[in-house]
């Protein structure tokens, strides 16, 4: 029997968003994100673009959309600034 998360090499990233996004103490755990994701086996890389926020980062790794989306509008920013935040970050206009 593996160890391994379920599912694909992107599972414990999106695992990560949706655990925090859920949860009452969510706005209040964003600013303690580096004790947060102590309980998940993430990648350094995972460990990085979800503590920056990378959010273009988090996309290329596979996170979900949906998810990375919840995750831009609980740090606080409007919903309909995600695109060009996006775009911005990935060098696009």
């Amino acid at each position: 029997m593996s160890d391994a998360a379920p599912g694909s090499p992107r599972y414990m990233v999106n695992r990560v968003i949706f655990d925090l996004t859920r949860r009452p103490d969510a706005r209040a755990l964003v600013a303690a994100k580096e004790s947060f994701l102590a309980n998940y086996p993430v990648s350094e890389a995972e460990r990085r673009a979800l503590l920056d926020p990378d959010w273009t980062g988090l996309l290329a790794m596979g996170a979900l959309p949906n998810l990375v989306y919840r995750y831009y509008m609980l740090h606080g920013h409007a919903p309909e600034t995600f695109p060009a935040a996006i775009a911005a970050r990935a060098g696009g206009s």
